[in-house]
């Protein structure tokens, strides 16, 4: 049974502990895992030339990946639960179970398309790195060459951006590119659903958390400008 406490009790706890956390609060930050994937940042000609069909025109946007599309067009993700394995043994007629190791879930989001498919384009890229299906034989990437790490944040309630919990997928890669379903009787908002396998993850600290976002920033920032000058 539990202390009966009042209503202010519960509000000084909430508040206490920066309010209630929040589902649709979220940041999720992704680094390139090799060069190769700059191809993807330069400029898309079927998009300028929808812009300027349209009358928008061409502006420098057209031409430089903004790094924040990835967190923008993030639409739901998972913070991965954790399962520790055991083996049965008996102890002095008793049966226990007894740990031996872990196990980490799978990791989801699922991102909204734009017309020019940057999301969906940019994963089979990342794919096509690690499983090579152009050729007859399917050659497989060595790992430390299409894994990175990605960042997955849970932001407080305000608009202050300050993350209350983050980890780090550790050694991380899109292992399905979920399909897409089109249809004459839909007029809504196409969505993709990505699936990240990963050796491990952590839980990193405010600190840290914000560390990994300026260098993930600044990373794809170099890498776009080194792809427009090559």
């Amino acid at each position: 049974m539990s202390l009966p406490v009042s209503i202010d009790s519960l509000k000084s706890t909430i508040n206490r502990r920066g309010g209630v956390a929040r589902g649709n609060r979220f940041g999720v930050y992704v680094s390139h895992p090799s060069k190769n994937m700059n191809s993807l940042l330069k400029f898309d000609p079927a998009t300028l030339l929808s812009n300027v069909i349209s009358g928008q025109g061409i502006n420098v946007g057209d031409f430089i990946q903004d790094p924040r599309d990835m967190f923008l067009l993030c639409k739901s993700c998972t913070l991965p639960g954790k399962r520790i394995s055991t083996t049965e043994a008996t102890h002095n007629h008793n049966l226990s179970k007894k740990p031996y190791s872990s196990v980490a879930d799978e990791v989801t989001m699922t991102f909204l398309l734009t017309n020019d498919y940057y999301i969906k384009k940019y994963f089979d890229m990342w794919q096509e790195m690690i499983v090579d299906t152009s050729g007859k034989h399917y050659k497989t990437s060595y790992k430390r060459d299409y894994t990175a790490d990605v960042t997955i944040q849970q932001l407080s309630a305000s608009n202050d951006m300050i993350p209350g919990y983050s980890i780090k997928l550790k050694s991380a890669y899109p292992i399905q590119v979920g399909a897409i379903e089109l249809s004459s009787e839909s007029d809504g908002l196409i969505e993709v659903s990505i699936t990240w396998e990963y050796d491990n993850y952590k839980s990193v600290g405010l600190i840290d958390g914000f560390t990994d976002i300026v260098s993930h920033l600044t990373s794809i920032g170099k890498d776009t400008l080194s792809s427009i000058r090559g």
